[in-house]
């Protein structure tokens, strides 16, 4: 009787542990199989993020699709115009998107990084304004009033202060507003700015304040619900996000004092 027992206690404990094992199997093999559909805005916007015969390319993809290699996920890109990417991702029909900035609201739309380590890239927002003019963002009082990217926080700033022109621009075409003297400015991300500038050959037409309207952190969020369902996923995704931005940062570093150096 007692040999029965025992048994019993034995093949209880393996069918138990094969059960267990099987499930994290399964969770592991489900990783390795998920396919993350990430949408980013439909501009092309160098050096962050742009297309080139229909596949995305730029900095913060390449952060991303490093970060997915290492946290063995595959994933798919996509770009459409920004408030429907916010869209896709709040109605599931996307997994994630990016280049986003946290606010409160956003936080109960999408499921952020609670280590704001794992973010994706910092960004400054200064104003571009025309050379020949001056421009002192604490003194400003509206002429044209200045533009900015629908569906952007700092869109949403220039609005609440009186500071939105009536007239909604592009970042190329709001540039060369700004050069025609159409506009007092266009606030974007400064990078993003600056390659405007030389693509439309406006480097000498329009430059930007040394005070920014916004220093901030860009975000890859994710859809709520695909968040709690699968939070090690997502978590070790933004881990490793952290882990190819610090590399790249410390890469670019190192290249600018070569550069330094050199010159």
């Amino acid at each position: 009787m007692t040999t029965f027992n025992l048994f019993s206690i034995d093949t209880k404990h393996i069918l138990f542990s094969s059960v267990l094992l099987g499930c994290c199997f399964a969770s592991s093999h489900s990783h390795a199989d998920v396919v993350l559909k990430i949408c980013h805005e439909a501009n092309n916007y160098p050096p962050y993020f742009y297309q080139n015969n229909n596949q995305s390319k730029g900095l913060l993809t390449d952060i991303i699709k490093t970060a997915a290699k290492k946290a063995n996920v595959a994933v798919q890109f996509y770009s459409k115009p920004w408030n429907r990417c916010q869209k896709d991702v709040k109605t599931g029909k996307s997994h994630a998107l990016y280049a986003m900035i946290r606010t409160p609201l956003r936080a109960k739309e999408y499921a952020f990084p609670s280590n704001q380590d794992s973010h994706l890239w910092s960004a400054s927002y200064p104003i571009f304004f025309k050379s020949s003019s001056k421009f002192e963002l604490e003194n400003y009082k509206p002429n044209q009033g200045l533009g900015a990217p629908l569906g952007y926080v700092v869109w949403q700033t220039l609005n609440e202060k009186g500071w939105l022109s009536p007239f909604q621009y592009e970042p190329a075409q709001g540039l060369k507003m700004v050069a025609q003297g159409k506009l007092d400015g266009y606030v974007v991300e400064r990078l993003i700015g600056l390659n405007l500038l030389f693509e439309n050959h406006l480097q000498e037409e329009v430059t930007y304040s040394q005070n920014h309207l916004l220093d901030t952190t860009w975000y890859l969020p994710f859809n709520k619900n695909f968040y709690l369902n699968n939070q090690v996923l997502v978590e070790n995704f933004w881990f490793e996000l952290n882990n190819a931005r610090a590399h790249l940062e410390k890469k670019h570093k190192t290249l600018s004092n070569r550069k330094s150096k050199t010159n």
